[in-house]
Parts: C-alpha cells; structure tokens; sequence
C-alpha cells in the first residue's frame, strides 16, 4: 500500500457550495484517505492510496459531480484555468440573472 499526497488544481468551483460538492465527492471515493479541497487557489489536496484508486479515478469522481479535477500538468496552466472560470462564470450570470 502506497499513499500519495499530491495536490490537483479543480476547475469549475465559484464558491463554497462547490467546494463541499467536491469535497464530499472526493471523500466518498475508494482509496481517497484525506481530502482539503481550497476555493481560493483552485485545489484539492488529495491523500489517497495508489494501489486502490488513481488520478483518473478522482477524476472521473470529480467530473461526475460537475466539476474538473485537472490531473494533465498540460491543462492545468493558469491561462486554461482562468478561462475556464471565465466561461463558468457567464454561464452562472446567465442562469442566475437569465441574460
């Protein structure tokens, strides 16, 4: 058994309601030993055991509860995560103000 500790940038989340869904997504994954998902630098922190689960898993996790765990080191630059805030963002206004 192989715990990891590693720290994965979350695409998606605009507040705490977010946070606790991936949060508690995460936490109800097998293998996930510890999670400490941040709104503020767009992350997960994820203690987790390799041999019972792995980053496409948490990520298939994630995606299915409507947000984006960013495990390619390619996707998670800074220019890909703001404009995913970006979209997400008019997307919310959208539906929140129907414009």
């Amino acid at each position: 058994m192989a715990t990891i500790k590693r720290t994965f940038p979350v695409k998606n989340m605009m507040c705490a309601m977010c946070v606790q869904h991936v949060q508690k997504a995460l936490a109800s994954a097998e293998g996930v030993k510890s999670v400490n998902v941040n709104l503020a630098s767009n992350s997960a922190l994820i203690e987790y055991d390799d041999t019972l689960t792995s980053p496409e898993a948490m990520k298939g996790v994630v995606d299915a509860a409507g947000y984006c765990l960013v495990i390619d080191a390619a996707e998670s630059t800074e220019d890909a995560i703001e404009e995913a805030q970006k979209k997400t963002s008019k997307s919310f206004l959208k539906k929140l103000f129907g414009r």
